[in-house]
């Protein structure tokens, strides 16, 4: 049912000396769908494999709101800025400072991805930034510490844009865009030799840029507790609660229990909690996944 071509492109530059680094990516994509089923929607018939260019957050609420790649058109662009302060200095400290800049936008092509007959030509704008659908923007700082011989702490503050009617593929006016601000802790403390607890605070403030139709999910807060015993068991208890939710019923708790142990290349892991419906995401393909709550495995092998 389109007949216009598809073409895409990437290129990325970087450059890295003791202490520094700096990288630059962009890629775009027009009309680059290829499915299983021409014909049919969903994430589920894609073939192709084009990575997004947002950066993959490890932390829960971080991760909350992730970037989905759009085959059919989009122009993204990353760039990632690494800095160690040298130890014994002001900003370095005893151990010295690493800091982490990471920056992401994601929009649409000037003309939109398009159904076409053969009738029809289809010439977009190869580069255009102004004035272009946002879909996704990240900024994000990361600072990492060691505090002393017992302490370490990561920080990072965040601002996350996200055109959640779009990359979910709901009407437009649902749910509208997002913007959400998201400040991290994790703290470890080394007790003993083998032993550590390590501690994770994290907070995310929304809001809605425009009117929608649907309430929102509004705020978060979650918390983690870890303990290791090295080389082999971790146990953690974690809590996420949307206390900001405009709908008064949905304001839940998500609490987990998790219990592992690893030997060698293989990671056993059982678990028990309520996990949040909402967007996950594996390498920029997204799908919808359902609340659940109840018992999980999990046994990884490497060979």
């Amino acid at each position: 049912m389109n007949y216009a071509s598809g073409s895409a492109f990437t290129n990325s530059i970087t450059f890295s000396k003791r202490g520094f680094g700096f990288s630059a990516e962009i890629h775009r994509t027009d009309n680059m769908t290829f499915k299983s089923d021409r014909d049919r929607d969903g994430k589920a018939y894609l073939i192709n494999y084009i990575p997004t260019l947002s950066k993959p957050h490890a932390y829960t609420l971080l991760a909350l709101y992730p970037c989905a790649t759009q085959s059919d058109g989009e122009l993204g662009m990353q760039f990632d800025l690494f800095y160690k302060f040298k130890k014994e200095t002001f900003l370095g400290g005893k151990y010295g400072t690493k800091i982490a800049l990471n920056y992401s936008r994601i929009n649409g092509l000037n003309e939109g991805h398009s159904f076409l007959n053969d009738n029809i030509e289809y010439t977009p704008m190869l580069i255009s930034l102004k004035g272009e659908e946002l879909y996704f923007e990240d900024i994000n700082l990361e600072i990492n510490k060691k505090i002393n011989k017992k302490i370490k702490a990561n920080f990072v503050i965040a601002n996350q844009t996200y055109n959640r009617d779009f990359l979910e593929g709901h009407v437009p006016g649902d749910y509208g865009v997002l913007s959400s601000t998201i400040l991290i802790a994790d703290v470890s403390y080394k007790i003993k030799k083998g032993h550590s607890v390590r501690i994770e605070l994290q907070t995310l403030q929304s809001k809605q840029l425009e009117h929608a139709e649907e309430l929102a999910e509004g705020d978060w807060s979650m918390g983690l507790l870890e303990y290791t015993i090295s080389p082999n068991w971790f146990f953690t208890v974690q809590d996420m609660y949307n206390w900001g939710n405009e709908d008064i019923d949905k304001q839940l708790h998500y609490l987990n229990l998790t219990a592992g142990f690893i030997k060698g290349a293989n990671r056993f892991e059982i678990g028990y909690g309520k996990k949040r419906e909402g967007i996950f995401c594996v390498g920029g393909v997204c799908k919808l996944v359902p609340s659940s709550n109840g018992f999980s495995l999990s046994i990884t092998s490497s060979f």
